[in-house]
C-alpha cells in the first residue's frame, strides 16, 4: 500500500461508484493502472465488498439499538450463539468486547416493542446470563 492506494480508497469511500476515469484524471495515472490497484486491493482483502449505503429509517428501521451481552461460558459456546445471532436479521453487526460483557450487538428495529422482541429472542439463548441496551438517539458521526 502506497499513498495512491489511499488516495484510491479515499475516493472510493467517498463514493463507492466513481468512475475509474475520475480517479485516474484526479491522481494522475491510467484507468488500466487505477484497475490493476484496485484489483490489488480486492484480491488482498483489503477492499471487501460494494455496497449501498441505506437510509434504514426509510425502510421502516427507525430505531438503532446497541446490545451488550453477557455469555455464561465465552470460552466454549460462542461459535453456537453467534450461529443463532446470525439467524436475527435484526443484528447487523457483532463486535467481542473486553470488559465487564463479552459481545456488542447492533440491531435494527422499527419501534420499541420490536426491539423487546429482540431482546427476548437473544436473552432467551441458553448462553446468555445478562444483556443491556442503548437506544441511539442520533449518529452524527457514519460509517467511513
Amino acid at each position: 500500500m502506497d499513498e495512491t492506494d489511499y488516495t484510491i480508497l479515499e475516493m472510493m469511500r467517498e463514493n463507492g461508484r466513481i468512475p475509474l476515469s475520475h480517479i485516474s484524471k484526479e491522481i494522475g495515472l491510467s484507468s488500466p493502472s487505477i484497475r490493476d490497484r484496485i484489483d490489488k486491493m480486492e484480491n488482498e482483502g483489503i477492499i471487501l465488498g460494494y455496497r449501498p449505503v441505506l437510509d434504514h429509517s426509510k425502510l421502516g428501521l427507525s430505531i438503532t439499538a446497541f446490545i451488550s451481552v453477557r455469555l455464561r461460558y465465552p470460552n466454549c459456546c460462542t461459535d453456537k450463539f453467534i450461529d443463532e445471532i446470525k439467524g436475527i436479521s435484526e443484528v447487523v453487526e457483532g463486535h467481542y468486547t473486553d470488559g465487564d460483557e463479552d459481545m456488542l450487538l447492533k440491531v435494527l428495529v422499527r419501534d420499541t416493542k420490536h426491539l423487546m422482541d429482540v431482546l427476548q429472542g437473544i436473552n432467551s439463548n441458553r448462553a446468555v446470563t445478562n444483556s443491556k441496551s442503548i437506544i441511539s438517539l442520533t449518529t452524527p458521526i457514519r460509517e467511513r
